[in-house]
This record gives structure tokens, C-alpha cells and sequence, in this order.
């Protein structure tokens, strides 16, 4: 009973987590809301599990286990971009759910098909639900598949920091904390048997630890939007609006854009999407990231962000 209390009271702040995010947070990011609605399920199918009184309840909590399980490398991998500030094409999103929707597919045939399980059957010990199991062919697939989202994970990190996408090594070093330790937990699990899931645990601090991060970051950005603002006077009724133009004229590097150049530069320090300054200058977007990779290139930053800082100083 201890272990089921546990495994609710995860699921019961898993729970409060999304719903508080979606309440409280202003620039709310989907990903990172997806995630913890996974935690939520993931805790919810553990609880389950433990309560369950017959194998068929089992295998179905079970199910509801992985679909969170299964799904929620995916999430933390987006959210991860996210707060790299990298963009993950459509095809490569489109192909990362697609493996994901048949990975759980197969995690979901236990029960139904020996793919996952060839054998599996209820075991109730000292009030505590077990699954005994006969490992089938495809249960191999689901390591492979978290190895897989943890390297990427880790690849992506590298590669933000290589590529200054991240504002700090602080804040790179706790993306790797929250990786390092799902994995560190996830093989712990696999050499040592408790009968308490810690991944439970391990998710939930991850959720938090990333929404410290987002957290962070958010106000990083809303300090060098004011820095901005403070250089002119607040007296100025269309100040919000004029001061990227005003910027832009006491900047002696604008003399290395072009004239679209300079428009395009405008556009991005009046935070305009590529699509919205696609549609107000008229051209594609094709068109619109030319000019974002000229601009970069010529005044040497790599990223938005990097680019406001750059004018803030």
C-alpha cells in the first residue's frame, strides 16, 4: 500500500504541474506541456498497476504506463530544442512520432501478441502487483529506442553549445543533469530490482528542472527586451514601436546590409516570425531566411538571440 500511496501522490503532482503551468505561465510552450501531461499518465498507469487486482487490469495499467513512458522521450527531446532555441524540421517531427506511435504499438501488444512479452502473468507479494515476464523478440526495441532519444538529447546539447544557442554553460550544464540523470536512473533499474519504479520520481524532477530552465531563460529575454526599451525616453508614446527603426540608424555596422537587409533586420528586432515578415515584406520565407543568414553571417552572431544581445551591449 505504502509503494501504491507513492506512486499516487507522483501522479497527483504530475498532475498539479500541468495544470499549474497551463494556468500560471505566460509564454507557454506546447512541447514542454505535452511532457508533463506524459509524467501525469506515466504515474497514473504505475498507480494503477499497483491496485490492480486481476492480470487483465494489470496488462491494461501497464499499457497506460508506456503510453507515457514511450512518448515522453519525444516530448523532453522537443522541449529540449526548444530551450536550445534549434528548430526541428516537419519530416524529421513527422518521423520521430511515427517511430514513436510504433514503438508504442509494439510496448502495447503485451498481452495480445509474444512480440514484447512471449509469457507474462499476475503475482501479488505483501499487498504489491508484479508482472512476471517472458521477454519476446521486440522487447530489445524499446532500449534501443530510449538510447536512441538520450543520445539525441545529448547531441543536441553538444551541438547548442558549440553553437552559442544556449546563453550560458550553467544552463547547458543542467540541460545535461537532466538527461544524465533519467539515464543514470533507467540502467540502475535494469541491473538492480526494486519494487519501486524511481523513474516515477526521476521524471517529475526533470519536468521541474526544465521549467526552472524555461523559466530562466524567459526571463533572460524579457531583461535584454528592457534593456532595449531603457535607451530611449519613456515619455515617447510610440516608443515600442519605434525603437528597432531608431537602433537600427545609430548602428554603424547597418552600412554591411543591404537596404532589404536592413527591413528584414527590423522585422526580427520587433520579434516578427519568419512567416509574419515573409507576409508584411511580401516575399517567401525562403526568401525572408536568406536575408536572417546574410544578416547573421555579416554581423557576426549565430542566432537571434546572440544578435540582441550584441545590440543590447
Amino acid at each position: 500500500m505504502n509503494v501504491s500511496i507513492i506512486y499516487g501522490i507522483a501522479a497527483a503532482i504530475a498532475l498539479l504541474l500541468a495544470v499549474g503551468y497551463c494556468t500560471m505561465v505566460r509564454k507557454k510552450e506546447n512541447w514542454l506541456l505535452w511532457l508533463y501531461f506524459s509524467i501525469f499518465i506515466a504515474n497514473l498507469g504505475y498507480f494503477t498497476l499497483s491496485i490492480s487486482t486481476t492480470l487483465e487490469e494489470a496488462l491494461l495499467a501497464n499499457r497506460l504506463a508506456y503510453l507515457g513512458c514511450v512518448f515522453l522521450p519525444l516530448f523532453m527531446l522537443m522541449t529540449i530544442l526548444k530551450v536550445c532555441k534549434l528548430e526541428c524540421k516537419k519530416l524529421w517531427r513527422t518521423i520521430l512520432i511515427t517511430v514513436s506511435a510504433v514503438t508504442y504499438f509494439v510496448a502495447a501488444s503485451q498481452g495480445y501478441l509474444p512480440w514484447y512479452y512471449k509469457e507474462v502473468s499476475f503475482l501479488r507479494v505483501e499487498g504489491i502487483v508484479k508482472l512476471t515476464k517472458v521477454y519476446g523478440p521486440l522487447h530489445v526495441w524499446y532500449f534501443v529506442y530510449l538510447f536512441a532519444y538520450f543520445a539525441l538529447m545529448i547531441g543536441v546539447i553538444c551541438y547548442a553549445t558549440g553553437r552559442k544557442k544556449i546563453a550560458t554553460y550553467k544552463q547547458a550544464g543542467l540541460l545535461v543533469v537532466v538527461v544524465f540523470l533519467n539515464i543514470a536512473i533507467w540502467l540502475v533499474e535494469q541491473f538492480i530490482h526494486w519494487e519501486f519504479e524511481f523513474l516515477a520520481v526521476s521524471y517529475i524532477v526533470s519536468g521541474l528542472l526544465l521549467l526552472f530552465l524555461y523559466g530562466m531563460i524567459q526571463d533572460y529575454e524579457e531583461f535584454l527586451e528592457k534593456t532595449m526599451v531603457q535607451q530611449y525616453p519613456e515619455n515617447e508614446t510610440e516608443n515600442a514601436v519605434i525603437h528597432p527603426v531608431r537602433m537600427l540608424e545609430e548602428w554603424p555596422e547597418l552600412q554591411l546590409l543591404s537596404a532589404r537587409e536592413r527591413d528584414v533586420l527590423g522585422k526580427i528586432l520587433e520579434d516578427k516570425k519568419r512567416k509574419e515578415i515573409a507576409e508584411e515584406l511580401f516575399i517567401t520565407e525562403n526568401t525572408v531566411k536568406k536575408h536572417i543568414s546574410n544578416i547573421f553571417s555579416k554581423l557576426g552572431v549565430s542566432s537571434r538571440h546572440e544578435l540582441l544581445e550584441k545590440i543590447s551591449k
